[in-house]
């Protein structure tokens, strides 16, 4: 599960940490909102690069390459210090 803990805005980081962990108990590709067609993975690409722009920086280059297929992590994985 991704950590959102050592953001510098507490209450965003609080919210995405509560977003990354409704996110994972979703089924893989779930149809969130039928309307907007929000779906599991769209959710789970923001966490993404929430994630990668919170790291690398908003203009770093991994931010523009679509993610690498992984098996089922909708959200980074990341250890705790």
């Amino acid at each position: 599960m991704a950590a959102f803990d050592d953001s510098s805005d507490p209450d965003l980081g609080a919210a995405c940490n509560r977003l990354a962990m409704w996110v994972e108990s979703l089924p893989e590709r779930a149809l969130i909102d039928p309307a907007s067609e929000l779906a599991e993975d769209d959710l789970a690409l923001i966490l993404r690069r929430l994630h990668a722009m919170r790291h690398l920086g908003e203009d770093s280059p991994a931010t523009d390459r679509p993610p690498a297929a992984v098996a089922r992590a909708s959200v980074p994985v990341t250890a705790k210090s």
